[in-house]
C-alpha cells in the first residue's frame, strides 16, 4: 500500500532537487549552468542566460518524464479504482 506513496514522492522531488541545485550554482558556483548564466548575466549577454535558464528546465522536465514512465512501470494500478 506504501509503494504507491514512495513512488509518488519520489516522481515530486527530483524536480524540488533540480530546482535547489540550479539555486546554489546561481550563489556560488564555479562551473556549471548556474554559473555560466551568472557569468553571461555580468556580461548582459542575453541570449546565454535565457539558453541557460531553457536548459535546466529541460533537464528537470525530462527528468519528470522518465519518474512518470518509472511510476506507471512500477505501479501498473495507480489510479484505477
Amino acid at each position: 500500500a506504501q509503494l504507491a506513496f514512495v513512488v509518488s514522492q519520489g516522481a515530486d522531488d527530483p524536480g524540488d532537487g533540480i530546482e535547489a541545485r540550479a539555486a546554489a550554482e546561481l550563489v556560488a558556483a564555479e562551473q556549471g549552468a548556474g554559473m555560466m548564466i551568472m557569468v553571461a548575466s555580468k556580461f548582459q549577454l542575453t541570449d546565454i542566460v535565457i539558453m541557460g535558464i531553457i536548459f535546466i528546465g529541460v533537464i528537470g522536465y525530462g527528468i519528470d518524464v522518465l519518474m512518470r514512465i518509472a511510476e506507471k512501470w512500477l505501479i501498473p494500478w495507480k489510479g484505477r479504482a
